[in-house]
This record gives C-alpha cells, structure tokens and sequence, in this order.
C-alpha cells in the first residue's frame, strides 16, 4: 500500500516540470485510477500506522495533480475525501485545532467538486439550497456527502459559534438528500451523521439520544453488522447521554474484544473503532 503512494509520486514527479495540458491531463488520469483503487486498499488494513502514513502521503500527492489541474472535480472530491477521513480518524481526538482546519481545507475541496450548473457555496440561503439539492442525483452524492461530511465534523468541533449553530441546518439538509438518493454510500455515513448529530448534543440544546441511537443502530444493520465504529459511538455518545453504565461497559467490551480479520472489507473502520474504545475506556470517569 505505502510502496504504491511512492510509485505514483516517482512517476508523478519528473512530469511536473512541464507545463501542457496534454501531460496535466495524463497526470489526472493515472492518479485518478489509481487514488481509487488504493482506497479499496486501504480500507483492509488494520494497522492503523500504515494507514496513517498512506493517507498522508496520498494527500500530498493529490495536491501535487491538483496544482496541474486545479479545476478537475474528480480529484478535487479525492482531496474532500481524504482530508475528511484523515481529520476524523487520526486527529480529531487530539488536536481540535489541526482538525478544524483539515475539514475546512476538505470543504473548501468538496465544493470545487460540485458540477459547475449546480455548485452552491456556504453562504447558500436555504430557500436557494433546497431547490439546488432538488436537481441532484445518486451518481453525485458522493460530492454532496463529503461537501456536508467535512462542513459538519468542522461544525460540532465549535458548536458554540453563532454562524456555526445557523449552518448546521444546511448540513442537515444536504445530508438529507444524501439519505434520498444512497443511504449506504460510504459505509451508511449519513445515518452515522444523524446519530452523532442527535446524541452527542444535550436535550437542552436538542439533542435526542433515543433517536440518535435508531441512526446508529441502522447503520450497523445496513453494514450487515458489520461496522463496529457505529458501535463505539453509541458508547461515546449515547450511554453517557442516558446515564447508563452497564450498557458503556457492554459495547466497549464487545469492540475490543472483536476479531479485526472476520470482516476484511471493513478492517480499517473497525481497528480504528478499537483505538478509540479503548482511549474512551481508559477515560471513563469523564463520562460518568
């Protein structure tokens, strides 16, 4: 995995120094193939410092093609994509600060993604952007989920933000169509959405744990059971929001506990979900 990020920028290195749109887009199209066929990859590690390093390499090197080509759309949603999983999954929990400002960078991506006769920006009204979302369709809710992924995950890390809370509905809007046109793209990351959004904020702020919980549990259902990450936040979110113990203790237990190779498709989102149960663990007295 690490060996084929280095391959591609070898080859990608020496055509740099030219300046023509013929070799601008031979660069796009190799690395186009091949971002794709890596992430199929990548989601079958488990060792999560090999991910890491692959992810990082891949986003320096989507950047090197974006500045031949910086208004091609596929590798701009690679960009949105990647920036969005790398934040969440290796620096959300550490750095506040750092993530905020990758999923910034992914948004700022994710709408250069955006199909030029229906590209909207974040100063969108609703009224605009529901009648926008309205022309959508299935084969572009990749655009629009990693446009409201990277939105979203940088909104919950400032909830306190006036502009921030007011955005928030639009996130829920553009998830919602999402949800319309492919509920389980990216491994039914819009229901996962909805049950952080309801549970990791309190009732007096309209939050609603037992809704929150449908979502998650859906997602898991959807991944055929699958997708212990939806697992890890019911114990985040949802245990703690009800004051329920046992059930914390139960779903830590049952991720750490689970074996990484039954599911290879899926080994990277559950490795992920294991280090970061057994950080809540260990964190516990925080949560009750």
């Amino acid at each position: 995995m690490k060996t084929k990020t280095h391959v591609i920028i070898l080859i990608l290195f020496p055509l740099l120094f030219f300046r023509c749109s013929s070799v601008d887009s031979a660069i796009t199209t190799y690395a186009a193939k091949n971002f794709e066929e890596s992430m199929e990859v990548v989601y079958k590690e488990s060792d999560l410092k090999l991910a890491r390093q692959f992810l990082s390499s891949n986003m320096m090197t989507i950047r090197i093609v974006l500045s031949k080509d910086p208004d091609n759309k596929k590798m701009n949603l690679f960009a949105a994509r990647s920036f969005g999983a790398y934040a969440m999954a290796f620096i959300e929990e550490t750095n506040k600060e750092r993530a905020e400002k990758l999923y910034q960078r992914g948004l700022n991506y994710a709408i250069q993604s955006l199909p030029d006769n229906k590209k909207f920006s974040t100063k969108v009204s609703n009224d605009t952007l529901k009648t926008i979302l309205k022309k959508y369709r299935k084969g572009e809710v990749p655009n629009l989920f990693w446009l409201a992924y990277n939105w979203g995950k940088m909104i919950m890390l400032d909830p306190d933000s006036p502009s921030n809370l007011m955005n928030l509905s639009k996130v829920v809007e553009i998830m919602s169509r999402c949800k319309e046109l492919n509920e389980e793209y990216y491994f039914a990351g819009v229901d996962i959405f909805y049950g952080l959004y309801w549970t990791s904020r309190p009732k007096m702020l309209g939050g609603n744990p037992e809704k929150g919980k449908k979502y998650l549990k859906k997602a898991f259902r959807l991944n055929n059971k699958k997708l212990y990450l939806a697992k890890y936040y019911l114990a985040k979110y949802y245990a703690p929001r009800i004051n329920d113990e046992q059930l914390f203790d139960k779903l830590i237990q049952d991720i750490l506990q689970f074996d990484l190779d039954k599911y290879p498709n899926y080994r990277l989102m559950n490795a992920m979900a294991q280090h970061k149960a057994k950080q809540l663990k260990s964190n516990k007295k925080n949560y009750f």
